[in-house]
């Protein structure tokens, strides 16, 4: 176990060496329907409330991880990211509450270039490749449910708090733009959309309705979020045609 741990921490160390370190934040907007139809049905059962039940949509993350070029004749950089993200839904009506959503926590690798380096060499490029960029990834994430009512949480069996884990496999297709330099920071944005094949929120219906109608599914299929990024990499203070846009490669 020991010789496992070193091996590790000297992996680690190799890749903070050589890598550069980075951190981002995401605002995105899921689309499920099919676990936006739990919240509907809470609504139907509460027709005297006059304030509406919204979906779960807009979510946060954070991440952070490194970035590290492969073929800087290709323009090809990996990234590594290990994510963070909270969303949920609230509602409260005559003195009744309800806060029900998930956290996510999870991994990501992605390899990101500009098309045309496919079948063209590029001559000069900035510290993350080239400026416009498509960047291509999948990752896997679990999701840890949670419903509060009147702020205590939910017990669905045996008088426990509600707490429920699944994981699932994700794709991630989004394009960006290295917008600018602040010192040794890369300042860039970004925009893509996750794919997920199956979503799954393990008895969510029952702690959010009390109950779990037969109708419902708590798993969602092909399920999609769409995100817009804001990323900080700690480049290196070396010279490229980010500083002089009139020479070199203009990819």
């Amino acid at each position: 176990m020991k010789r496992y741990l070193i091996a590790i921490a000297f992996l680690v160390h190799v890749v903070a060496c050589i890598a550069q370190p980075m951190v981002q934040v995401d605002v995105g907007y899921w689309h499920f329907p099919v676990i936006d139809n739990i919240f509907k049905t809470y609504q139907l059962a509460h027709p005297w409330s006059t304030q509406e039940i919204k979906p779960i949509g807009i979510g946060s993350s954070i991440s952070a991880g490194w970035n590290q070029r492969l073929l800087a004749s290709r323009g090809l950089q990996a990234i590594g990211l290990v994510q963070y993200s909270y969303q949920a839904t609230e509602w409260k009506n005559s003195g009744q509450a309800l806060v029900a959503g998930f956290h996510t926590g999870g991994f990501n690798f992605s390899l990101r270039s500009h098309p045309r380096c496919i079948y063209k060499e590029v001559q000069n490029t900035g510290p993350l490749g080239t400026r416009w960029f498509i960047e291509l990834g999948s990752g896997y994430s679990w999701n840890f449910p949670f419903a509060r009512k009147w702020d205590e949480r939910v017990s669905i069996s045996n008088q426990q708090p509600y707490r429920s884990i699944s994981g699932q496999f994700n794709a991630r297709l989004s394009s960006g733009w290295h917008a600018l330099t602040v010192g040794p920071a890369i300042i860039t944005l970004e925009g893509g959309v996750t794919w997920f094949p199956r979503f799954e929120l393990e008895g969510f219906a029952t702690a959010v309705l009390g109950h779990n109608e037969p109708v419902l599914s708590e798993v969602a299929v092909n399920c999609l979020l769409a995100q817009a990024t804001l990323r900080v990499t700690l480049g290196k203070k070396t010279k490229n045609w980010w500083d002089a846009p009139r020479s070199g490669d203009k990819s």
